[in-house]
Order: structure tokens, then C-alpha cells, then sequence
């Protein structure tokens, strides 16, 4: 089973390197620690510019069998102790939203180039928009997630989707290529 664990925003891939040093004779606790990332595309004087964030900000997963014990052996890594000691910075997915975040990630991997140097990458959808610049097809994750579309941000290669994630209804930016215009 997933579960998330809340950090202070940009120390995420820091957690991660953390858990791995200090729990890595505990490899049976937890079976993955990671950080979702997406790689987001900018347009700098009419070229497209690509760099990588993370999904959620502020957020590592870990994929255990064992949480309680996995939460005992966390309060081990440097200043986690003080995160663990507030209510609710360690908490399960459920199984819709690890079905959600799986499904980002395998899209992901079908494509070459950056996914196979960063594991956990989502990579832009390719959309198709119409003459009033409504995005009227999508490839990738977002083919699948359309109706969760709530803003279009064209110019800044994103849209803006509501999913439920933790338990509460979250807006999520996803990057985007648009066809005909931007450099596949």
C-alpha cells in the first residue's frame, strides 16, 4: 500500500535520500521511497522550455506493507521527528488515488528520453485545441481525465485538474504540449 508523508516544500528528494541512508538495512519495512515529479515546458521567446518540479510539492511516497513499524523506524531520520510529532504528515492513499498515480506514471514510462533517467516522471500530454483555443482532445493521462479539467493555462503549457487525493478534493497542475506548435 502507498502512503505519503508531508516534508517542507523543495526538501522532498532530501527526505527521500534521508529514509534510503538511514533505513537502508530496513529494506523490508518499505518497498519504495520516491518523489513524483513532472517535467513542465515554458515558452521563452517563442521555444519551448522544459524543466522538472515536483508533482506535489511537499509530498514523498513510500510504498510499505509494514506502516506502523515503517513510522517507528521513520522517527530515525533526521528531522522527520519534529514533522512526525504534528497530527496528519503521515497518512495512507487510497487505493482510487494509487490507481490514479499509477496510471500517470505508467503513461509516462511508454514515452523515451527524460522517464528513463527519472523513474518517477509524468511527462506533458499532447492536446489538441480548437479555433477558441478549447482543448478538444488529449493524449496521454489526461485523455482519461478531461471532464476533471478546471482551468486551461494555454500560454503557460498546464491545465489545472481536481482530483480527489488524501482524502480532499486537490487541484493538481499537469504540463502540456500543444500539437502543431510545440517540439515533440
Amino acid at each position: 500500500m502507498w502512503y505519503v508523508i508531508q516534508t517542507i516544500t523543495g526538501k522532498e528528494q532530501a527526505l527521500v535520500d534521508a529514509i534510503q541512508q538511514v533505513m537502508s538495512y530496513e529494506r523490508k519495512k518499505y518497498q519504495r521511497c520516491f518523489v513524483i515529479y513532472q517535467e513542465c515546458a515554458y515558452r521563452i521567446h517563442g521555444a519551448p522550455e522544459f524543466h522538472i518540479e515536483p508533482l506535489f510539492p511537499s509530498y514523498v511516497f513510500v510504498e510499505t506493507e509494514t506502516p506502523e513499524e515503517f513510522f517507528l523506524e521513520l522517527k530515525r531520520v533526521p528531522r522527520m521527528s519534529k514533522l512526525l510529532g504534528a497530527e496528519g504528515c503521515f497518512w495512507s492513499i487510497h487505493k482510487e488515488e494509487e490507481i490514479f498515480l499509477c496510471d500517470m506514471l505508467e503513461e509516462s514510462r511508454k514515452k523515451a528520453g527524460t522517464a528513463k533517467k527519472i523513474p518517477y516522471l509524468i511527462c506533458p500530454s499532447l492536446v489538441q485545441v480548437d479555433e477558441d483555443g478549447h482543448i478538444v482532445k488529449a493524449e496521454g493521462i489526461l485523455g482519461r481525465y478531461m471532464r476533471k479539467i478546471v482551468k486551461q493555462r494555454l500560454r503557460k503549457r498546464s491545465v489545472i485538474i481536481e482530483i480527489p487525493f488524501c482524502g480532499k478534493m486537490r487541484r493538481v497542475r499537469l504540463g502540456i504540449r500543444l500539437e502543431g506548435i510545440d517540439v515533440e
